[in-house]
């Protein structure tokens, strides 16, 4: 029941979300076409006070035109003054209609009507004198000979919006009530549905009481079954106890009887009994001796424990107080002996006060003479740091002297330690390399001894040299293979350059062919787009031209690209220069124009129509309805506007049913209307 009624509120729902939507754009609609309309409060032009039938609009704007705009009275330059009908005036052709009988308007316009003649096509035949011919698309055929097509087109338009503005008023009432009765089933279906939904609650709460007393039930069984089973158990262990007592109790009968027998062949048991009697008696008071006894000797026990405890307790509380005696004993013979060191140093320092006082006289005498003395000493101290001073410098001076002569010392020593050690080394060098000692190598070389410079140049030079050496690294033993290797791979470079370059002149060939490729697609699609730009453009703008120019180079592929548009009454001039509008329906012409030479299956329009007034709004949904009737293109529009929005085939929109809860709507216009043509 739940998810029937949900289905009928569902149905409902969405039902009176499309009759709201659809009474929403029929009022916007109405609101758009009442702004469009909206004439001077207490005007008298004609055309004000003039409605003309469902399909005559333009038959009327053809035969007044501009005369509609004149006032109606007796004053003023241009008027309506109104004339009565002669018997000269020409009759009515039976083949033909007069748009008097499809005008209301005031008198001073009824014999011009009368006079106008309504055809569905001018088939040219002459005319009396004083009547016109009109077409109901507008043209209009005089007496005279004076022909003008398609006249009045705003005129038109705005009879058009009052006939439109009369028909949603007509239609308005039909639409509220159907709203009405939507919302009233939608209401009926959401109690139903809330109802059902509480029914579902109270089933849900039973159901849960019920599993609830079901799973009780069962434990509830569980447990019998369990106390069952204990008992079957108990039961069967009691069957088992009884056979072993009849057991235990045939055994008794057995031991009673023979006990019996054994008693009645036993002698007379008076002495006996007295005799236990007796023995009875005595174990009794033994045992309650032994039982005080017990108890005095536990009593006794714990006395003795109490007593242990406080021995214990009793004995660590001497010793601390031993400990205690013992320190204060040991802090009075201290203090004794404090005391009479006290009373010694007190017995001493009593005649102390009249030395010391002698003694500081005597003292302030030798302070008097050691200061004077302290004041030579000073001046002499002075002039001895002076001098020491002065000695320091002398000494400072005299040790870095003589460790400057250390250093020189040690450097010459070690100099000429490396010098002898050099020596040494060189003439094993010497004898090494040329079997000989070195003062022999001019006779055994025969060269001049005075070409070998000192040993110290030759030094110098030696590490000159090496450091040079040094300076050009070691020998490269792989250079000639290395050389070989780069020489490969500069040939493989070469080799690898030219077939590069090869393939830059094909790459370069290949892009050239495909630049005269581009360039010949290029102009085709230009011109097919520049055709229907061109077409599109007249039929948008109800006249005028415009082309498309490729402008800044020769090149189709390089050149810009430049619109040219004339609208009716203007020059020739580029976008830039038109108005907002205008920029607005020449953009859309072009791109249908693209649309028409390469279809796409949707087309996404966002605010098109924005810049755009009513009469261009119009323009541009009767072009739209015709790009949608001839190609196969979807378009989806994004628009505010209320009269775009009344000519589409569905709406799609955002709506909150709920405070919180947004939704989808799409509204198909069409089965809107059917609906609403069915209600009614």
């Amino acid at each position: 029941a739940r998810v029937l009624h949900a289905a009928a509120q569902e149905r409902h729902q969405g039902a009176l979300a499309a009759t709201r939507a659809t009474l929403a754009a029929l009022d916007a609609e109405a609101v758009a076409l009442r702004k469009a309309t909206q004439s001077v409060e207490g005007s008298s032009k004609a055309i004000d006070r003039v409605r003309a039938a469902p399909g005559y609009e333009r038959a009327l704007a053809a035969a007044l035109g501009d005369a509609l705009n004149a006032p109606i009275g007796e004053k003023g330059p241009m008027r309506w003054g109104g004339a009565d009908a002669l018997p000269c005036d020409p009759p009515v052709p039976d083949d033909t209609d007069c748009l008097a009988a499809h005008v209301q308007a005031p008198p001073e316009l009824m014999r011009a009507l009368s006079l106008t003649l309504v055809v569905d096509a001018d088939d040219g035949r002459p005319l009396p004198a004083g009547q016109r011919m009109v077409t109901r698309d507008g043209h209009m055929r005089r007496w005279d000979g004076y022909v003008v097509a398609d006249r009045g087109a705003a005129t038109a338009e705005r009879f058009i919006r009052l006939n439109r503005l009369d028909t949603i008023a007509a239609e308005r009432p039909a639409l509220v009530e159907t709203v009405e009765s939507h919302a009233a089933a939608f209401a009926t279906a959401e109690a139903a549905l809330r109802q059902s939904m509480a029914d579902q609650r109270n089933a849900r709460l039973d159901a849960t009481h019920a599993r609830d007393a079901g799973r009780a039930a069962e434990k509830q069984m569980d447990e019998q079954s369990a106390l069952a089973e204990r008992l079957t158990q108990r039961r069967a262990d009691l069957d088992r106890r009884a056979e072993e007592q009849a057991g235990e109790m045939s055994a008794a009968r057995i031991g009673h009887e023979q006990a019996t027998l054994t008693v009645a062949n036993l002698p007379d048991g008076t002495e006996i009994a007295e005799d236990i009697s007796r023995h009875s008696i005595a174990c009794e008071n033994g045992r309650r001796s032994i039982v005080e006894l017990r108890s005095e000797l536990a009593l006794a026990e714990r006395g003795a424990a109490e007593q242990r405890e406080r021995l214990k307790a009793v004995a660590a509380e001497q010793a601390g107080w031993r400990a205690r005696a013992a320190d204060a004993i040991a802090r009075l013979a201290d203090m004794e002996t404090r005391r009479s060191a006290l009373t010694e140093e007190l017995d001493g320092l009593r005649d102390r006060p009249v030395a010391l006082l002698t003694a500081l006289g005597e003292a302030d005498a030798e302070a008097k003479a050691r200061n004077a003395e302290a004041v030579t000493a000073g001046e002499a101290e002075t002039e001895a740091g002076k001098a020491l001073k002065l000695a320091e410098d002398i000494l400072t001076a005299a040790t870095e002297t003589l460790a400057r002569a250390r250093e020189q010392r040690a450097s010459a020593a070690a100099r000429a330690e490396n010098a002898t050690q050099r020596r040494v080394e060189i003439g094993a060098q010497c004898g090494e390399r040329f079997q000989c000692p070195p003062p022999v190598l001019p006779d055994r070389f025969t060269f001049a001894a005075d070409t070998v410079e000192t040993a110290e140049r030759e030094q110098e030079a030696l590490e000159r040299l090496s450091a040079e050496r040094e300076r050009m690294g070691p020998v490269n033993l792989v250079a000639a293979q290395e050389l070989e290797e780069i020489e490969a791979e500069q040939a493989r470079s070469a080799a690898e350059s030219e077939e590069l370059q090869i393939a830059v002149n094909r790459l370069r060939g290949s892009v050239g062919s495909l630049n005269r490729e581009g360039r010949q697609r290029l102009l085709a699609a230009f011109e097919a787009v520049n055709d229907h730009f061109r077409v599109l453009f007249t039929t948008l703008f109800n006249g005028g031209q415009a082309h498309l120019e490729l402008v800044d180079s020769d090149d189709p592929l390089e050149a810009g690209l430049e619109i040219m548009a004339q609208p009716p009454g203007k020059k020739l001039a580029a976008l830039t220069l038109l108005s907002g509008g205008e920029q607005a329906l020449t953009a859309v012409a072009l791109i249908f124009g693209l649309f028409l030479t390469n279809p796409a299956p949707i087309c996404v329009l966002d605010e098109v129509d924005a810049p755009l007034d009513d009469a261009n709004v119009g323009r541009f949904c009767d072009l739209l309805d015709r790009m949608a009737r001839d190609t196969a293109t979807r378009y989806l529009v994004v628009t505010h506007n209320a009269v775009t929005m009344s000519r589409m085939h569905r709406l799609f929109g955002v709506t909150m049913v709920e405070q919180g809860v947004s939704r989808l709507v799409s509204v198909d216009l069409g089965g809107a209307e059917a609906l609403l043509n069915e209600a009614v």
